[in-house]
């Protein structure tokens, strides 16, 4: 029943939107962490990265399972050891107990975003490309709301607080999911249950599979290198803007995400998916041509940004080709692969942008030649030149892509050929 698929799907995305909030309040609260648990910069990069190396490989192992267990039993379990994470992260009191609490937490979320694509493709097969826009855009908008509010309302003043509630509201959606999460849409035959090493021959010798990866990869896998490095301190340092210009900068990102994606995903709900994703594809390769050669004032900077968000937005697009192309035994160990690959990249990058940023300044290389009067702007411009690189790649790979084929194969690795929908 429709009542059935939506409230399925509504609370994987509450599940998908506190794991997007309990990242951004642990970048507001970084600081405080630091201080109360006395922590360097050093072990606050190691909570990070014990979070990133558990949320990656849980992300690749729980998404393939669930095409083989209930998606009930899939995330209601990791939503109780994300509860467990969370709490057990706002009773720390040094790093070997926020350690465990990260990992805990990176595998609890681990599901979170394969979860919902998972559920949107099982409920909303005709409407893939929308729902899963929608179901993106309404973790940014929250996300980018929390950061404008943190700005302005310093009320995170101990970071124990928001953890013990997102603590408890893990809980109460793990209650959720165990009792309302449903099964198979009505109506519709169960999935045949492939083994595993015919879903992934099924992926990977698919041109579509490839093309979503390199896809979804380059734009979101940018996005959150792109997110990660001009965060707020950044422009506090590189561009001397205060914390609240910096805030609001920051956040005109997801809300460009917000905006872009359910724009993208009502297109491609009209027109098919494939002529959206390379015009979007385009257009923040466009744009990033314009920040690399020309430097912004403040105002047309956070117009900038917010157009990049929208740019960056159309990567669910990718991910709407591998639920076009490939049987639906498969759909779920390729969505993994491409997130997973995505995070991978997008971890991969930051350092290769880290390192373009702080080489040293040569004054007859041909970015500082120039804009020679603000010899800093070549540093930011080599950084910029991976990104765009990156988005080159997909706008590259989104001419590989092919209209969704009438009837979508049902046996791994049958794949039928691509052809347009009849009239």
């Amino acid at each position: 029943m429709k009542s059935n698929r939506l409230i399925s799907w509504g609370i994987a995305e509450i599940f998908f939107v506190l794991s997007v909030l309990v990242a951004v309040t642990f970048a507001i609260l970084s600081s405080e962490i630091a201080a109360k648990l006395q922590l360097s910069e050093s072990d606050l990069g190691l909570l990070s990265g014990v979070f990133f190396i558990t949320y990656a490989l849980g992300q690749l192992v729980l998404g393939i399972l669930l095409s083989y267990l209930p998606a009930r039993m899939v995330l209601g379990v990791t939503a109780l050891v994300a509860a467990a994470g969370t709490l057990l992260f706002s009773v720390s009191a040094g790093l070997n107990a926020a350690l465990i609490a990260r990992g805990l937490m990176g595998l609890g979320l681990s599901t979170t975003f394969v979860g919902v694509i998972y559920l949107v493709g099982r409920g909303y097969s005709s409407n893939f490309a929308f729902m899963s826009s929608l179901s993106q855009s309404l973790a940014n908008v929250s996300a980018s709301a929390l950061a404008i509010l943190s700005a302005f309302v310093p009320f995170l003043v101990d970071f124990r607080m928001p953890f013990q509630i997102l603590g408890v509201l893990f809980l109460v959606t793990a209650l959720l999911i165990f009792f309302l999460v449903g099964g198979e849409a009505s109506g519709r035959e169960p999935a045949a249950r492939p083994s595993l090493v015919e879903a992934f021959k099924s992926s990977v010798q698919s041109v579509q599979f490839w093309a979503a990866v390199v896809y979804y990869c380059g734009l979101f896998g940018t996005l959150l290198a792109f997110a990660d490095l001009w965060n707020i301190q950044f422009q506090m340092t590189f561009f001397k803007h205060s914390i609240q210009q910096s805030s609001v900068m920051n956040a005109m990102i997801p809300l460009g995400v917000t905006l872009g994606g359910l724009g993208a995903g009502w297109w491609a709900k009209k027109a098919g998916f494939v002529l959206p994703a390379r015009i979007f594809a385009l257009f923040t390769l466009f744009l990033f041509g314009i920040l690399i050669f020309i430097p912004l004032p403040e105002g047309f900077a956070g117009v900038m940004m917010f157009l990049v968000g929208c740019g960056f937005s159309a990567s669910t697009l990718g991910l709407t080709a591998i639920h076009a192309h490939l049987p639906p035994q498969s759909t779920a160990l390729a969505t993994s692969l491409a997130v997973t690959a995505s995070c991978i990249f997008g971890g991969v990058i930051q350092p290769l942008v880290g390192s373009a940023l702080a080489a040293p300044h040569r004054a007859n290389e041909f970015l500082a030649l120039i804009h020679a009067e603000t010899p800093d702007f070549a540093s930011y411009q080599r950084g910029l030149l991976w990104l765009m690189g990156s988005v080159a790649a997909a706008v590259a790979a989104s001419f590989m892509f092919r209209p969704a084929p009438t009837e979508k194969p049902t046996q791994p690795g049958s794949a039928a050929p691509s052809r347009r929908p009849a009239a």
